[in-house]
């Protein structure tokens, strides 16, 4: 009896900490963070005051607020565009059983692990303008790739760019378990059939890796989304705010200019992205259901 109990206990046990690190870091501030976009700080006393949406109505009369959405949708659209298409593309080749398979992979990992700052970091030493080796290499071709940090109309670019190199390997392991569900079967009897290659990848592999797709697309839309890190380290929003999103936007109202109640605001307005794209993503979901099915 001790042991059966002992043992209905056991999973709760092993999921406590999880759930207490949810709890601690993720549930419990939202609310917290609501209260304070509700209310204005006195600087002095630290005293609160209930000034409901006030604090909503000041940033969305704020031109950097603007600037930074249209930074963050350009971002976010052409990103997770780039990341899906190579990840797509790598996913394929590695699902065809090439030599090397496995080296590759671990290549391609590299990035992954690196933490955003030292990724950061390292691709703002890459393309420094006085001693970067990125600009020794392209030299001969006449090409100067640290204009891309340095020129407000290619500093998105870099961003890109980098965010691509380091999130390739995570969309890729997505993309790559999906068309693994693809039966072989399948596959051998459309050729038999006469299908092509194109033929059978869109009538056969996409419709049943569609899925995998979707939640690909949301998952790296949703880390675009709240990218900040990378970006601070790399660009610091500049020049001239081409390359500040609304995280970074967040990030600098909070921590730099101590504005928390607007930052606690531009914070909800960040969740409200979050949540439109969830439910898009339902919606393109079902529909793809009814489409395969």
């Amino acid at each position: 009896m001790f042991h059966t109990k002992k043992k209905s206990i056991l999973p709760y046990f092993l999921v406590a900490p999880v759930c207490l690190v949810l709890l601690l870091f993720s549930y419990l501030p939202f609310p917290y963070t609501l209260y304070l976009s509700l209310n204005t700080v006195t600087p002095i006393t630290g005293e609160m005051e209930f000034v409901g949406l006030d604090n909503f109505r000041m940033i969305l009369k704020d031109g950097n607020f603007w600037e930074s959405m249209r930074n963050t949708g350009y971002f976010v659209v052409a990103a997770t565009a780039a990341v899906i298409i190579l990840g797509v593309l790598t996913a394929l080749v590695l699902n065809s059983k090439i030599k090397g398979t496995n080296l590759y992979m671990t290549i391609l990992f590299i990035p992954w692990i690196v933490s955003d700052v030292v990724a950061g970091f390292s691709w703002k030493w890459l393309l420094n303008a006085d001693f970067g080796i990125l600009n020794y290499l392209f030299e001969p071709l006449g090409l100067k790739p640290s204009n891309l940090i340095t020129q407000p109309e290619l500093a998105m670019i870099a961003v890109i760019i980098v965010t691509v190199w380091k999130m390739l390997a995570y969309s890729t392991i997505l993309l790559l378990a999906g068309l693994q569900n693809v039966s072989k079967d399948l596959l051998e009897a459309a050729k038999l059939d006469g299908c092509s290659g194109w033929q059978a990848f869109w009538y056969i592999t996409f419709p049943i890796f569609s899925p995998i797709l979707l939640v690909t697309v949301l998952l790296d839309m949703i880390n675009f989304i709240s990218q900040s890190g990378m970006i601070l380290v790399l660009t610091n929003g500049g020049p001239l705010r081409s390359t500040e999103t609304l995280a970074l936007y967040l990030y600098k109202e909070a921590f730099a200019n101590f504005h928390l109640t607007n930052a606690s605001a531009i914070s909800m307005a960040l969740a409200v992205i979050n949540i439109a794209v969830v439910v898009i993503y339902f919606i393109a979901n079902r529909q793809s259901r009814k489409l395969v099915g």
